[in-house]
């Protein structure tokens, strides 16, 4: 299972705010066959047929840097599901990346999609954002981890939606839910 997580107002149905239709199933032998780049410099890729959680990540976004701690958090909770941290374009290298890991106990692998192929395919567009995966390549979550980042600038006090652990709960219980989406709140993916 994959779950890119982002901020924003919480959507039952498939259709983005933008009006795109986003998939609600992906191909696990795509997935798995996009070239990515480890924080060592290496040659990576997902590992297919797995729970997955994607997040979308920008080492200087504040919101990615607050939010790596939530997200280390549900990856020891929920130790069955995978954890990357997807890292969209050629703006940081790898060193950057390394140092964005240890600086912020980043206890997930953090990868580096150069061209963005696979960041285009899974219709990603703001970090942080979470995509979740199961084992077949559907989509039951797409969006904000929570409900702490009302907008940009803006932060609610007390959180009281976790819908990425929520909508891992029920991945973890074998539960089918609906699709869910929320609008992601942070910084755009831009074209670097």
């Amino acid at each position: 299972m994959l779950l890119l997580v982002c901020a924003g107002a919480f959507m039952v149905s498939g259709i983005s705010v933008s009006g795109i239709l986003k998939p609600k199933i992906f191909s696990w032998s795509k997935l798995s066959a996009f070239h990515l780049m480890n924080t060592a410099g290496k040659n990576s890729s997902l590992v297919s047929d797995q729970p997955t959680v994607l997040v979308m990540l920008s080492p200087e976004c504040p919101l990615c840097q607050n939010y790596v701690a939530t997200i280390a958090k549900l990856k020891l909770k929920f130790p069955k599901i995978l954890f990357y941290g997807l890292v969209p374009g050629k703006a940081y290298s790898t060193a950057e990346l390394a140092e964005f890991v240890r600086k912020y106990k980043v206890n997930f692998p953090v990868l580096i999609d150069k061209n963005k192929s696979l960041t285009q395919y899974i219709h990603a567009t703001t970090t942080p954002e979470a995509v979740v995966i199961d084992r077949m390549g559907a989509v039951p979550y797409r969006g904000l981890i929570d409900n702490w980042a009302v907008s940009l600038g803006q932060k609610r006090q007390i959180i009281n939606e976790h819908y990425l652990e929520d909508a891992l709960t029920e991945l973890n219980a074998n539960k089918i839910s609906p699709y869910k989406e929320t609008k992601p709140v942070g910084c755009l993916i831009n074209d670097l």
